[in-house]
């Protein structure tokens, strides 16, 4: 079975630790503001030093463009910096779809985005099937 949760803001709650323990794949989602990668980042040490390594190396970092237009940081060294910490990291381009924050209809979002939330998928599976 596979079961999905969002902890929000919530990680270090008393109940999550439970959860996470329980837990094969965890995905961390970051802007791409300094602030947004840095909260990603400590997500990442908070697991690494709380019993969760494991969860922590295996990990899929999400780099979401919330945006449209140049970002102000520079997306290859973000990238960078969370591929030597995790399993892998998986862009999602900007998408006027997403951003309008109402239902999503996949068949509506540009084909990046669609190429990229595949990808997204297909490297959580892989995860749990190596778990």
């Amino acid at each position: 079975s596979l079961v999905l949760t969002d902890t929000g803001t919530g990680i270090i709650h008393s109940v999550m630790d439970a959860t996470l323990d329980l837990g094969d794949q965890i995905v961390i989602v970051s802007g791409i503001s300094v602030d947004e990668a840095r909260l990603a980042a400590e997500t990442l040490t908070w697991l690494e030093t709380n019993g969760h390594e494991q969860l922590a190396q295996n990990a899929v970092v999400v780099i979401n463009q919330d945006r449209p237009g140049t970002p102000l940081v520079r997306l290859d060294e973000l990238e960078s910096h969370f591929r030597s910490r995790v399993r892998d990291v998986v862009r999602i381009p900007y998408d006027a779809g997403i951003a309008t924050g109402s239902a999503i209809s996949f068949h509506d979002l540009d084909r990046a985005t669609c190429d990229a939330a595949r990808r997204l998928a297909a490297t959580v599976v892989e995860g749990i099937r190596a778990s």
